[in-house]
């Protein structure tokens, strides 16, 4: 067994994703699983080298904000959209096209924060 000790636990979550890149670029993307402080996503090799992985200027030490949405289900049939922005923090190359990247949320609304964490205590194991 594994042992997590985030401080904000994360669940499988499997969704459609929309990446607004820093170019106006548009992508979509599934996610793989959520927590309060970020989401994971899974890119293909194009994607992941031509948009995500870019730095806003070739001497910038951080990863570009990308603006993200998704819609949260909810077990009470009322989806919570959800838009907010976010930045690569984590790549792990999972085969030999396939990427997992962890997207940190910097700004969440309330009602955003909320509906995450009701998902994420209603999936804990």
């Amino acid at each position: 067994m594994i042992n997590d000790n985030r401080i904000n636990p994360r669940v499988p979550i499997d969704m459609a994703v929309a990446i607004t890149l820093p170019n106006n670029g548009d992508i979509e993307v599934h996610s793989e699983n959520i927590s309060l402080s970020g989401i994971m996503i899974v890119a293909n090799h194009d994607e992941f080298q031509a948009n995500l992985h870019r730095k806003i200027a070739e001497h910038s030490t951080t990863e570009p904000e990308l603006k993200v949405s998704f819609t949260m289900p909810r077990s009470d049939n009322k989806p919570v959209p959800i838009k907010t922005s976010c930045r690569a923090i984590h790549v792990r190359r999972i085969s030999q096209d396939k990427y997992f990247i962890g997207l940190k949320f910097l700004k969440l609304s309330q009602s955003a924060a909320a509906a995450i964490q009701h998902h994420v205590n209603n999936n804990l194991d």
